[in-house]
C-alpha cells in the first residue's frame, strides 16, 4: 500500500496539468465563427407579442375570473345582458326583449328599437282601460279630490269644536257626577239605617236576640218591608192627589194624621 501511494503522488501533478490543457483546447475549438447576415432577405412584417391575441386575452380573462359565478350571473354583475343567444322560449317574446332593451340599452338588443313601441291594438286596449278605469278627466278628478279634502277639513274642525265644548263643560259634569255619587251614598246609608231599624224592631218584637238567618226573622222582615212599601206608596198617592186638588180639606187633614201616626208607630 505504501508503494502504490508513492506512485500516485508522483503521477498526480502530471494528471492535473493534462486536465487543464484539455479544457483550454476544448473551449478554444468550440468558439462560434462570425456569420454574414443578408439584411435584404429579412422579413419586414413585425412580430407582436402574444398578449395582443384575442384568444389569449380570452383565456387570460377566464383564468383571472375567481368568482365561480355562472356566465349569465357574471354578465349581470358587469352590466351586460345575461345571454348572448336565446336560451329559452320566453327569450323570443317581445316583453322579454323590451325588458332587456330598457335595462342594458341598444347594444344589448339584436332587434331595432322600433319593436319596443306598442302596436295599434295595444294602444286601443290601453285607451279602453283608461276610459273604464278613470272615467273622469284630470281636472274633474282634481276637483273631486279638493272637495273631499275640504269636507275632511270641515269634519275635523267640527270634531275639534265639539271636543272643545265638552271640555268647557267638564267642570260642570264633574260636579254633577260628584253630587250623584254623594246622593247614591246617602241613599245607601239611609237604606242601611232603615234595615238596622227594622232588625231592632223585630228583635224587640220577639223579646230576645234572634239571628238574622233564622226563618222566623226572615219572614217577619219581609212582612215589615212590605208594610213599609205599602205606606210609602199610599203617601205618594196622597201627595199626588193633593197636587191635583182631588181630596177635600177634611180628608186631607185626616190623611195627614194617619200618615203622622204611621210614622210615629214606625219610629
Amino acid at each position: 500500500m505504501n508503494r502504490m501511494g508513492r506512485i500516485y503522488d508522483a503521477v498526480r501533478p502530471n494528471l492535473r496539468v493534462q486536465g487543464i490543457l484539455g479544457r483550454f483546447l476544448a473551449t478554444g475549438s468550440t468558439e462560434p465563427k462570425a456569420e454574414v447576415i443578408d439584411i435584404t432577405t429579412a422579413d419586414e412584417k413585425p412580430v407582436y407579442s402574444s398578449t395582443d391575441d384575442p384568444q389569449f386575452q380570452e383565456r387570460l380573462a377566464r383564468k383571472r375570473d375567481k368568482s365561480r359565478l355562472n356566465p349569465q350571473h357574471r354578465n349581470i354583475l358587469m352590466g351586460l345582458r345575461p345571454f348572448d343567444t336565446p336560451m329559452s322560449w320566453h327569450h323570443h317574446k317581445v316583453k322579454y326583449k323590451r325588458r332587456i332593451l330598457g335595462r342594458y340599452g341598444l347594444k344589448a338588443s339584436d332587434e331595432p328599437a322600433g319593436f319596443a313601441w306598442p302596436t295599434q291594438d295595444e294602444i286601443d286596449d290601453a285607451k279602453e282601460y283608461e276610459r273604464v278605469t278613470f272615467p273622469l278627466s284630470l281636472q274633474e278628478r282634481w276637483k273631486q279630490l279638493e272637495e273631499k279634502k275640504q269636507e275632511r277639513a270641515e269634519m275635523i274642525k267640527a270634531r275639534d269644536d265639539e271636543i272643545h265644548a265638552k271640555m268647557m263643560k267638564m267642570e260642570e259634569w264633574t260636579k254633577q257626577l260628584k253630587a250623584k255619587i254623594a246622593k247614591k251614598e246617602e241613599e245607601l246609608q239611609a237604606a242601611r239605617k232603615h234595615k238596622q231599624r227594622l232588625v231592632e224592631e223585630l228583635r224587640r218584637h220577639f223579646g230576645f236576640k234572634i239571628s238574622p238567618h233564622d226563618e222566623r226573622f226572615k219572614e217577619m222582615l219581609q212582612k215589615k218591608e212590605k208594610e213599609e212599601k205599602k205606606k210609602k206608596k199610599e203617601a205618594k198617592k196622597q201627595t199626588r192627589m193633593e197636587k191635583l186638588g182631588m181630596i177635600p180639606k177634611e180628608a186631607e187633614s185626616e190623611g195627614q194624621e194617619e200618615v203622622t201616626d204611621s210614622r210615629k208607630s214606625a219610629e
